[in-house]
């Protein structure tokens, strides 16, 4: 008895799109003509043989198959139904579960945003490969710009998705070049799954052409330059004046960098560099992609999120602060940190505050843990969501009652 094709097929060997059982194809629903240019009735000839899904046994998923084995799962077979979706046609599980992103065809914001970074890279130097398949890292990242001293991996994010896929892409995504940039035309309230991996946030524009003319597009969050203050400046990471080296809120009376929304940080850019897209009153699209492919703009992470910053700053702002460049690019998070504000957030019900201002950090949290610079001292800083004052506890108050002690 012949073995059913699902039990012949080793989903590793394949591009993670759609097996076409009655002709044994592989179709790559993001490229044209599924990738099969010489067939260009193929389109027409699937959606007319009916039917798809459980009872007809035509399509199925490699993508999912491929998670099965990695797993260690028995191997079954994953079935799809053909469907016109909004923006076109695509794959559904017919199981009713979401369809992956790479069997969903893109919208006109998503194609206009991906040919903005294909056009700005090659327009700089950059050799540009647009979803081309990564056998390393698994993955057809949306642009993959190779220049002369990095390659960068681009992503667009035109969609909400869950803080936990995104990381488990970025991890695979940076095993296909040294970088990866993800943009989206989020707003800044609607793109915290986005803080764990270098981002860039464009404006939403209603009309998707804009996004293809010469238009400035300033970021709104992702990126951030600094200002060299005299310790015991506020510091817009913290929104306190402690010492950003020692912790401690007396001032050390040395000179630290301090990140600012100044805009004439943002204009010594401009002399400071020969980039082809100098950077005006505020950082742009086409100029932070021009830095990152170049090496001039470099990730860093404070606490949970993670910002583009010049990289004759990031020395020093590592020396000072911590952290590494391999930090900001794993993707991952302080699994206690989020928790802690998690539930913080849930009792105190103010859930958006972080996400209105993405780049200010907010003070040490006070949900059960120490905050740094206070191992030993008798006040404990409350956290800024359960209390509108500098408020302290002390630690030997056995009731929990809140003392008036400040700094």
């Amino acid at each position: 008895m012949t073995r059913p094709i699902w039990e012949q097929l080793d989903p590793l060997t394949f591009n993670d799109g759609v097996f076409y059982v009655p002709d044994m194809l592989e179709l790559q629903p993001r490229l044209a003509l599924w990738g099969h240019p010489n067939q260009p009735d193929l389109r027409e000839r699937l959606a007319n043989d009916r039917p798809h899904g459980i009872g007809g046994e035509k399509l199925l998923c490699l993508l999912c198959m491929r998670h099965q084995t990695q797993r260690g799962l028995p191997r079954a077979p994953v079935w799809l139904t053909f469907v016109e979706g909004r923006h076109g046609p695509m794959f559904r599980h017919e199981d009713g579960r979401s369809p992956h992103p790479e069997h969903e065809p893109e919208t006109d914001t998503h194609k206009a945003l991906k040919e903005r970074k294909a056009r700005t890279w090659e327009s700089v130097g950059g050799t540009v490969e647009v979803e081309v398949w990564r056998p390393r890292a698994r993955r057809r990242p949306d642009v993959l710009a190779i220049g002369p001293v990095l390659t960068v991996a681009g992503e667009v994010q035109h969609s909400k998705e869950t803080s936990r896929t995104i990381r488990a892409r970025q991890r695979a995504l940076r095993k296909a070049g040294d970088r990866v940039v993800w943009t989206t035309d989020r707003g800044a309230d609607d793109i915290a799954f986005l803080h764990p991996v270098p981002h860039l946030s464009v404006p939403a524009l209603d009309d998707h052409r804009m996004y293809l003319s010469k238009t400035r597009l300033e970021i709104g969050t992702g990126a951030i330059t600094f200002e060299t203050q005299q310790c015991g400046w506020t510091d817009l990471w913290t929104g306190t004046t402690r010492c950003p080296v020692t912790r401690k809120p007396r001032p050390c009376g040395r000179l630290h960098l301090y990140p600012t929304l100044n805009p004439h940080t943002y204009s010594r850019q401009k002399a400071a560099t020969t980039a082809m897209y100098p950077c005006g009153p505020r950082p742009h699209l086409d100029h932070l992609l021009e830095g990152i492919l170049h090496g001039t703009w470099l990730p860093y992470r404070h606490r949970d999120r993670v910002s583009w910053i010049p990289a004759d700053a990031h020395a020093t702002v590592t020396a000072e602060r911590g952290g590494t460049i391999e930090l900001a690019e794993t993707g991952t998070v302080d699994r206690r940190d989020e928790i802690a504000h998690r539930a913080c957030e849930r009792r105190y019900g103010t859930g958006n505050a972080q996400a209105e201002a993405p780049e200010v950090e907010s003070p040490p949290l006070c949900c059960g843990r120490t905050p740094p610079g206070l191992v030993g001292q008798p006040l404990v800083l409350a956290c800024q969501l359960c209390s509108n004052s500098p408020t302290y506890y002390r630690r030997d108050d056995l009731d929990g009652a809140r003392s008036s002690a400040h700094l």
